[in-house]
């Protein structure tokens, strides 16, 4: 094993646990193998990742996502065959996008939505490549993005363009393509405006003040460009958002309070992010962790927030997470919150909860501390130091034959 590289097997529990499935731990002389690397290996993960995903909304295929209430029912629902479960609608480039994809085989929603999968699969593949580099002493960090359950439940979304925008802003950054940075972002915004924030706690880490305004301006010329041509907008509460679950418990509010309000929680979240850098070195870890902080705020506080802008944590949580336990929890909590959506949004809870929306409260309270969970995850991994530390690590095992495993590495 080389020096230089992280193993995760070593250094995070869940993933020793899992690895005696398959051995146990990467040993002092394991040599790896020459055409397995990361990259690859977390790519074919990814593959799988978003096939099983795609089996996930065949309960919907039949009738071409054309039944009011049933994609929502039995999860299935996507946004690319026209069935969203809040009211946006991502910028009008995407219906560009849409007449490419239909020039694939066939015709009607079934076929369109199949075009669009193939192009946001190799998406999805290229954000695997990119946060592969992000860190080349953590490499595999990045199976937390391909073997994500979020991942799985919603990659068929628009804000998977706005995932690979976050990725693509983490690698440049951290690869010193301040100006790549800044389009990734600006790319990302167009489809999901939160990414806007985790561009600015990003660029706070690491680089020169003429980079990071390199990486604004050019954030904002590709965010012009995407949006030119028009980008819906809406101000009213929606969807996964704590501002309806208020609204519902007869708490009103202006929007000039709910601008304060998000406001002020995005000035507490900075001061947080913040605190979780100072002193410490610019690395690739930090920068993410900042970008998760302050993203993680703008999701809690956006006026919409259904389920899939889940994804847009997904590549800065992959990178600034130190452990596996940490990521599935968060995702634990999203994935119940993404179910009671869907069964609230389709009625499937009806006549037992029959205009009751205390199942959508819940869920939007648990998406919540999922996002909770995390931050405090990545501010207490920033109090400590940055350095993996290895589980069991130089304790012998009386299981193990020590005269078998005595062989020089493989070259």
């Amino acid at each position: 094993m080389r020096p230089d590289r992280e193993a995760p097997t070593r250094t995070d529990p869940v993933a020793s646990a899992m690895s005696e499935v398959l051995g146990g731990p990467v040993g002092d002389h394991a040599g790896g193998h020459r055409w397995w690397n990361a990259s690859r290996a977390l790519v074919g993960a990814t593959s799988v990742v978003l096939a099983a995903g795609m089996a996930t909304k065949a309960a919907c295929v039949p009738s071409g996502w054309s039944k009011p209430d049933q994609p929502y029912a039995e999860l299935c629902w996507t946004e690319l065959a026209g069935a969203s479960a809040d009211a946006g609608t991502p910028p009008r480039v995407a219906a560009w996008i849409e007449r490419l994809a239909a020039l694939h085989p066939g015709s009607g929603t079934v076929s369109t939505t199949a075009g669009l999968a193939v192009l946001l699969a190799a998406l999805a593949l290229l954000t695997t490549v990119l946060l592969v580099r992000v860190d080349r002493r953590r490499p595999w960090a990045a199976a937390g993005w391909a073997l994500g359950p979020v991942l799985l439940v919603h990659w068929l979304s628009w804000e998977l363009v706005a995932a690979a925008g976050v990725a693509v802003l983490l690698w440049g950054w951290t690869s010193g393509r301040a100006w790549l940075a800044g389009v990734g972002a600006g790319v990302g915004a167009a489809f999901a405006l939160p990414v806007a924030v985790a561009l600015l706690g990003v660029v706070a880490v690491g680089g020169r003040t003429r980079d990071r305004v390199d990486a604004i301006l050019a954030a904002a010329a590709a965010y012009v460009v995407v949006t030119l041509p028009g980008r819906a907008t809406g101000e009213d509460p929606d969807l996964g958002s704590i501002w309806l679950l208020l609204e519902q418990l007869g708490v009103g509010s202006s929007g000039a309070a709910r601008a304060v309000a998000q406001l002020v929680v995005l000035a507490v979240a900075a001061v947080a992010a913040w605190w979780g850098i100072r002193g410490g070195p610019p690395t690739p870890r930090a920068s993410a962790r900042a970008g998760l902080v302050l993203l993680a705020a703008a999701l809690v506080v956006a006026p919409s927030a259904p389920p899939e802008t889940a994804l847009l944590l997904l590549p800065l949580a992959a990178l600034a997470v130190r452990r596996w336990r940490d990521l599935l929890v968060w995702q634990g909590l999203h994935l119940v919150s993404w179910v009671l959506t869907g069964w609230y949004v389709g009625q499937a809870l009806v006549p037992t909860l029959q205009d009751d929306g205390r199942a959508y409260w819940l869920a939007v309270v648990l998406r919540v501390l999922g996002l909770v969970w995390l931050v405090v995850a990545v501010l207490k991994d920033a109090s400590g130091d940055d350095d993996a530390v290895e589980v069991g690590g130089g304790e012998a095992d009386a299981d193990v034959d020590l005269l078998a495993d005595a062989r020089d590495a493989r070259p």
